[in-house]
C-alpha cells in the first residue's frame, strides 16, 4: 500500500459530505426565501386588489348620492317654483334645471376623473431581481459624480472663491 492513512482519508470524506451538507441546506434556505417572497408579493397583489375594489366601491357610493341630491334638487327647485306660482317647465325653469343638471353632472366627471388619474403604488422594493433598486443606487451613485465633477470645475474655474 501506498501509505494513505485511513483516518485521514475518513476525515477528509466527513469534510467532504460536511461542505456537501451546507451546500445542499443553503440551497434549501434560499428556496425557503423564495417561497417566503413569493408569498409575500401575492398577499401584496391581493391587498392591492382588495383597496381597488374598495375604491370602487366608495367610488359607485358617491355616485349614487350625487345622483340622489340631483334627484332632490330638481324636486326642490320644482316645489319653490310652484309655489311661488311658477311653471316648473319652460323659460326660467328650464334654465334652472339645467344648471342642476349641469352641477350634477360636473360632479360627477370630477369623482371619475381622480378615480382615472390615481396613481398606482411603486413598490420598489418588490422587484425580485434587486435590480430596480440597483438601478436607483447606481444612479444615485451617478448624479454624486456629476456633482463632485461640477465642484471640481467651478473651482477651477474660480479659484479662492472657496
Amino acid at each position: 500500500m501506498t501509505g494513505v492513512d485511513p483516518i485521514s482519508v475518513a476525515g477528509l470524506g466527513l469534510s467532504v459530505l460536511s461542505t456537501i451538507g451546507d451546500g445542499m441546506s443553503r440551497g434549501a434556505e434560499a428556496e425557503a426565501r423564495r417561497e417566503t417572497q413569493a408569498r409575500q408579493a401575492e398577499n401584496e397583489r391581493n391587498r392591492r386588489a382588495h383597496e381597488q375594489q374598495q375604491h370602487a366601491l366608495r367610488q359607485r357610493v358617491e355616485e349614487r348620492r350625487i345622483e340622489r341630491e340631483r334627484k332632490q334638487a330638481l324636486a326642490t327647485q320644482r316645489a319653490r317654483l310652484a309655489a311661488s306660482g311658477v311653471s316648473g317647465t319652460g323659460g326660467s325653469a328650464d334654465a334652472i334645471m339645467a344648471g342642476i343638471h349641469q352641477r350634477a353632472d360636473q360632479r360627477l366627471t370630477d369623482l371619475r376623473a381622480d378615480t382615472l388619474f390615481q396613481p398606482e403604488p411603486v413598490d420598489l422594493l418588490a422587484d425580485d431581481t434587486g435590480d430596480t433598486l440597483k438601478n436607483i443606487a447606481g444612479f444615485g451613485h451617478q448624479v454624486l459624480g456629476v456633482a463632485d465633477q461640477t465642484v471640481d470645475l467651478l473651482s477651477n474655474a474660480f479659484p479662492g472663491s472657496e
